[in-house]
């Protein structure tokens, strides 16, 4: 392998670091995302002083990729309805065809191993590409408290969907608009009790 020009180590290193957390966890080491990248670990070192801060910047850097797909073939004059729904497809969609960024940057926003403003920004990415927010009440919890609940369980059916359709790609357009169907009636649903 032909080791990265100068001026594209701290990118090779950060798709190494995508591909190692992919398949390894968090748990991948420096020297195995090194290798990965073609690089010694004491460069990986010179871009990145510590493995916390290579796990921030490749957060930053999948949340800049996904930021951008979820934003594709939206219109300054599209309803929220639709904007909600080309964002899922979005989402789905980049999902499917970048498995190793979609498992990586599930696994660093679930790691604890994040600042709370790298989060935070992660939980704008909807209201950036001019989603509606969704605000849901629970009895138990205050407005802070249940957005955050009711943005896990929208992460969990979103990332259901991407694995179903991954390991049944006849199904996918299918098992996308299904997961979408699901998300809306759990969101529109009145609770019985």
């Amino acid at each position: 392998m032909a080791r990265p020009r100068s001026e594209d180590k701290p990118r090779a290193l950060l798709d190494a670091a995508t591909q190692a957390i992919a398949g390894q966890g968090l748990g991948a080491s420096t020297a195995s995302i090194a290798k990965l990248a073609g690089v010694a670990e004491g460069t990986l070192f010179h871009y990145f002083t510590s493995k916390d801060l290579l796990l921030q910047a490749l957060f930053v850097h999948l949340l800049d990729t996904l930021r951008e797909a979820l934003a594709a073939g939206h219109g300054p004059q599209d309803p929220p309805e639709l904007r909600t729904r080309r964002t899922w497809d979005n989402y789905i969609d980049w999902g499917l065809a970048h498995p190793a960024a979609h498992s990586a940057i599930n696994q660093l926003a679930a790691s604890g191993k994040l600042p709370t403003e790298l989060l935070e920004a992660a939980s704008r990415l909807g209201a950036e590409v001019g989603c509606p927010p969704v605000r849901l009440e629970f009895d138990d919890m205050n407005e802070t408290e249940a957005d955050c609940y009711a943005e896990w369980v929208m992460n969990a059916i979103a990332n259901a969907t991407v694995s179903f359709a991954a390991a049944n790609p006849a199904l996918a357009a299918a098992s996308k608009r299904a997961g979408y169907r699901f998300l809306a009636r759990a969101i529109h649903c009145k609770d019985p009790a």
